[in-house]
């Protein structure tokens, strides 16, 4: 069992030794971002090479320990830690996410930005629509949503972005859009990864682009069941991105494979692997073999710690995976703690509502993250995880203690 190589991660060999990692001089610029700047990833600092294929673990993988057996002991060798996750999620399931294009600029005019990319020695763009923006001179934090989003935004005086993903590629078939007519039709990456880019490509632009009126140093995506997957991809993936709220996302989202594996009701990866071409292909060389995962779904909603996370969930719907997110959840919150950030992970599990519908109950939460994470509101309350019905026992599913990172 192999996955598809992938060029991009071929690399040099990690090291976690505190010499080659430095501590941000700004501790509330790391709380923002792992490296305590403002980039997309640091993949540049930080190679990684002799990616596992196999797990063979029936519990979920430890977050704390590196490729080479070393572990993680302090803040800022997370920043490494987390880049090897990403490598692996790419590796195992979603795909090589292009980084560095050759240029990327933005054309504002009437509410709708034009992103424009050069790489590869081809051009592609996509419009997106801005409403609510500020000016160049007083931007405004914004919310990217995913088809708009399926959030409540009244109240929240923040710009909206709605990105259509299908302008970047469609869900299915695989290998078709204006991603893979840049990166070629056999590129490894599945929707996710090419959305994730897209969304990236978006935050390039914005930077280059002022006029718009967006203040890009405070800024959310968001997006509802396989756009709610979408959504934590992109979140993951890109560390400019302040707050990232998935909604409704499901298997394959902001719940775990292992958990899923165990509910009768809950969406197999077997079955999500291949209902659209959201994943790599050979991800489904797993479906029957769970516990040969390197990787799980707490590492994908782990790689925004300490960044904040917003997981919005729907009780009554089993198919999403109630228990495996809740699951999630509990193992998730353990990267926060290590952290230092618990209180900027939140889990909440709605009363019985139409999928993707916003609930009342959940407005009280996204204003207090709105607040704090795009307007730097700290006397906002945020920070737990509801339970509702499901249960957790982490005997079941750790093996591995939480450090306290120094």
């Amino acid at each position: 069992l192999r996955a598809e190589s992938s060029s991009s991660h071929k690399h040099h060999a990690s090291s976690f030794s505190e010499a080659s990692l430095t501590e941000s001089s700004s501790s509330e610029a790391a709380v923002v971002n792992p490296g305590g700047t403002f980039k997309e990833d640091f993949r540049d600092e930080c190679p990684v090479t002799s990616i596992p294929k196999i797990g063979s673990n029936p519990k979920l993988p430890d977050p704390f320990t590196a490729f080479d057996g070393s572990k993680v002991t302090t803040k800022a060798q997370w920043k490494c830690r987390r880049e090897e996750i990403s490598a692996l999620l790419e590796e195992i399931e979603l795909g090589e996410k292009p980084r560095n294009p050759e240029k990327v600029e933005g054309s504002y005019s009437g509410g709708s930005l034009k992103v424009t990319v050069t790489d590869k020695g081809k051009n592609l763009s996509f419009s997106v629509k801005i409403s609510g923006a500020g000016t160049k001179d007083a931007p405004k934090p914004a919310i990217i949503g995913f088809s708009g989003g399926s959030l409540d935004y009244s109240g929240l005086n923040v710009a909206t972005i709605s990105f259509n993903q299908d302008n970047v590629t469609p869900e299915k078939p695989r290998g078709s859009g204006e991603f893979y007519n840049m990166y070629g039709s056999n590129h490894s990456a599945g929707s996710l990864i090419a959305w994730a880019w897209g969304i990236s490509r978006l935050i390039d632009a914005l930077e280059k682009t002022p006029e718009a009126g967006i203040d890009v140093h405070h800024l959310a995506v968001t997006g509802c069941s396989r756009l709610g997957k979408a959504a934590l991809v992109a979140g993951a993936f890109d560390a400019r991105i302040a707050l990232v709220i998935p909604q409704e996302s499901g298997s394959g989202g902001a719940s775990n494979w292992r958990s899923a594996a165990k509910d009768s009701e809950a969406q197999p990866l077997s079955h999500a692997c291949q209902e659209a071409a959201w994943f790599r292909s050979s991800l489904c060389n797993y479906g029957n073999r769970i516990n040969d995962l390197p990787t799980d779904h707490h590492y994908l909603t782990g790689m925004v710690a300490p960044r904040a996370l917003l997981v919005l969930d729907n009780t009554g719907w089993v198919w999403l995976g109630e228990g495996s997110s809740y699951a999630n959840a509990m193992s998730t919150v353990e990267i926060f703690k290590a952290l230092g950030a618990e209180k900027d992970f939140t889990y909440s599990k709605a009363a019985n509502h139409m999928h993707c519908s916003f609930p009342a109950e959940n407005k009280d939460e996204l204003t207090a993250f709105v607040k704090k994470y795009l307007f730097d509101d700290k006397t906002q309350n945020t920070g737990k995880i509801e339970a509702k019905g499901v249960s957790y026992n982490a005997a079941d599913w750790q093996d591995w203690t939480t450090p306290t990172l120094n």
